[in-house]
């Protein structure tokens, strides 16, 4: 059996057919389909494994106050100390250092006060308190209207009610 052959150019070129013909369009296909998929898996994997890193970068930047204005986020803030600090905060991360190693480095070269929010029994005393006294204070309120209502309706009811007669009790 000759193999069938078609003239392009001049040249003889071999063309399969029948089921060689797709098996050798599956086996393109297959192998295609494999390297696309490594590809984009090592993409994904890498972008991911960036993402996680700059995650992580921006919310260690987020911890901190810019210490030029005490106001913004280093993460958002425009000024050129919390741009050097964002590239510090970068830079330690790509070292290797951990979140905590990180605000520790921060407290020590600013105080306390670099935190956005603050750590420890500070934290009770800022954050905490004030809530807890401002729900008392709510309740607190509340239970005063609903008394002064009550009070209301008994001395509206007791004026709808006709006077008493006068009696000599002697």
């Amino acid at each position: 059996m000759a193999k069938p052959t078609v003239t392009l150019c001049g040249d003889d070129t071999y063309v399969p057919s029948g089921p060689r013909l797709g098996l050798a369009v599956a086996r393109r296909n297959a192998a295609a389909v494999l390297i696309a998929s490594r590809v984009i898996a090592a993409a994904l994997l890498f972008g991911l494994h960036l993402n996680a890193a700059g995650d992580a970068v921006r919310r260690i930047q987020d911890r901190f106050l810019a210490p030029c204005c005490w106001q913004q986020s280093v993460a958002v803030h425009d000024s050129d100390i919390a741009k050097q600090m964002r590239a510090e905060i970068a830079g330690m991360v790509a070292s290797g250092r951990s979140e905590e190693q990180i605000v520790d480095f921060y407290v020590a070269r600013y105080g306390e006060r670099i935190l956005r929010e603050p750590r420890g029994a500070y934290w009770w005393w800022s954050i905490v308190i004030p809530m807890v006294s401002i729900a008392l204070a709510t309740a607190c309120l509340v239970l005063f209207l609903r008394r002064q209502r009550r009070e209301t309706a008994v001395a509206a009811n007791a004026a709808d009610l006709p006077p008493l007669p006068d009696v000599d009790l002697d």
